[in-house]
């Protein structure tokens, strides 16, 4: 099956047509995703995730993030080394993506961390428009999947194949940085604490409780 047909999902919300030339934006390298999955997870705060589709693209800036650091991580899908084909695409080098589907409706966004075979992950929680998108329209990971169609058909997608689905730098750490425990994974046992939520502070589209979007140290 042709790559490029592959990853083509849905399309994506038409207020989230932008230009990254116009915005001067650059990938990040490979080496980057190869780092630290806590540190990427803080960095990627202000990247923007694009979906190229019929020749235009569409694109949101993230605003919330949450590592999972794999095998001894117990929210982690590879905890344990767990490996099944779902789960394999956390396996690959840094920089591909890894989607999957949950409730068998809503698709989830993460951006493998680690060289390949370190099975470590930073989920997209949420995102912002261009101007004039709705604030809330990707607010959630599967909202932030849905609006820029995004589904499980990309899983595995390499970010840096020079294909239509992209992550580009910004250039600059976002500012006011503020972490909490991460969210829905109550069952991870003392894991369920860590402090490995990332969130842009103030930002309106936030997914997490008011309490959690207060909460929380505030990072360089």
């Amino acid at each position: 099956m042709n790559r490029s047909v592959r990853i083509c999902g849905p399309a994506p919300h038409p207020s989230l047509r932008f230009d990254p030339d116009a915005l001067g934006l650059a990938e990040f390298p490979r080496g980057f995703y190869r780092g630290d999955t806590v540190r990427i997870a803080r960095r990627l705060l202000g990247a923007w995730l694009a979906h190229r589709h019929d020749g235009c693209w569409y694109g949101a800036r993230i605003v919330e993030t949450e590592a999972y650091l794999g095998r001894g991580d117990a929210a982690a899908h590879s905890r344990g080394g767990r490996r099944t084909p779902r789960v394999e695409p956390m396996y690959m080098d840094g920089g591909h993506l890894y989607v999957f589907l949950v409730y068998g409706m809503h698709h989830c966004t993460n951006v493998v961390t680690r060289p390949e075979g370190i099975a470590e992950a930073v989920l997209l929680r949420a995102a912002e428009g261009p101007a004039g998108a709705p604030a809330r329209l990707l607010a959630g990971p599967a909202n932030l999947s849905r609006g820029l169609g995004i589904t499980a058909l990309a899983s595995g997608t390499d970010l840096l194949a020079a294909g239509d689905l992209r992550l580009f730098d910004n250039g600059a750490a976002c500012a006011g940085i503020g972490r909490s425990r991460r969210i829905g994974v109550d069952y991870a046992g003392e894991a369920a604490g860590w402090p490995l939520r990332f969130f842009a502070r103030g930002s309106a589209a936030l997914s997490g409780p008011a309490r959690l979007n207060r909460t929380g140290q505030t990072t360089p």
